[in-house]
């Protein structure tokens, strides 16, 4: 038996394995996407088979009739507001513990690491106490302090273990040249780390997008409601109508498809460089 056909052998239990992760991942979106375009009595008669007339009224209900559509564009102002303060304050932290070497670096890096640890349901009552105090609680802005503060400690240690892989002598060409810190970073340490920081944007982006603990707790008002908290709602009033919280799931979902397919190569890339350190 040569090593071609013992590679061939090896490949198929991998197939098969890619095979049935790929199924996993696609059954779910299908079905979403099945119940979602179909009316209620269609559903019931066949809930797994393709509709027999396609219909958007579930997406104009959810969108309109339950307040979908204001829940969300204000879950994208909040959550990119969010990731874009993470992302600025993390590339000056990350780059700073990674090239400049200040005093307790390792301690402030083991620190982050610790952090992380702490089931961030501990956090609530401290955090809600905090904010109430400041006047904070039922307002957007409770929530981009909290997603950035809690968000920093990953990002911070993810930044600085890329920004260490970036060569000194170009760090020290740029500042030969009279670039300062912050030029030092925006055009040289930044480009340079690209597809990590699209890789963290992602990865930030998805989990304030899916959160829902904080969201349900700082914002109470129906009327300043997050996407999903929303339709978490939505699936409590409307269990019984699958298609109804089908289609809000989709518009959730549409985010994140959409996020993944445009930051696919830079994500890829991203992991690549992470895995090879």
């Amino acid at each position: 038996m040569t090593s071609q056909t013992l590679n061939r052998s090896a490949r198929i239990p991998i197939f098969i394995g890619l095979c049935v992760l790929a199924a996993s991942i696609i059954y779910p979106v299908y079905f979403l996407a099945i119940a979602a375009f179909r009316t209620q009595l269609d559903y019931q008669e066949n809930p797994l088979g393709l509709p027999r007339q396609w219909t958007l009224h579930n997406f104009s209900v959810v969108w309109n009739g339950y307040g979908a559509g204001p829940a969300f564009l204000r879950s994208i102002l909040v959550v990119s507001v969010s990731t874009c303060l993470v992302l600025l304050f993390a590339t000056f932290a990350g780059y700073s513990l990674a090239k400049l070497n200040p005093p307790g670096a390792k301690i402030i890096t083991g620190s982050f690491v610790s952090v992380m640890l702490i089931p961030s349901q501990v956090l609530i009552l401290p955090i809600y106490l905090l904010l109430s105090a400041l006047g904070l609680v039922g307002s957007y802005t409770s929530l981009m302090l909290l997603y950035t503060a809690t968000n920093l400690p990953f990002a911070v240690f993810f930044l600085t273990l890329s920004f260490r892989s970036i060569s000194d002598d170009i760090l020290d060409a740029a500042k030969v040249d009279g670039a300062g810190f912050f030029r030092t970073v925006g055009r040289v340490a930044v480009p340079v780390a690209i597809p990590s920081l699209a890789t963290l944007a992602v990865l930030q982006f998805l989990g304030m997008w899916n959160e829902l603990l904080y969201a349900l707790i700082l914002l109470p008002d129906d009327s300043k409601r997050l996407l999903t908290p929303a339709l978490s709602m939505i699936g409590q009033r409307y269990v019984n109508n699958q298609p109804l919280v089908s289609a809000g799931l989709l518009i959730a979902a549409s985010v994140p498809i959409l996020l993944l397919t445009l930051t696919s190569r830079y994500v890829v890339e991203g992991i690549s460089i992470g895995s090879s350190k």
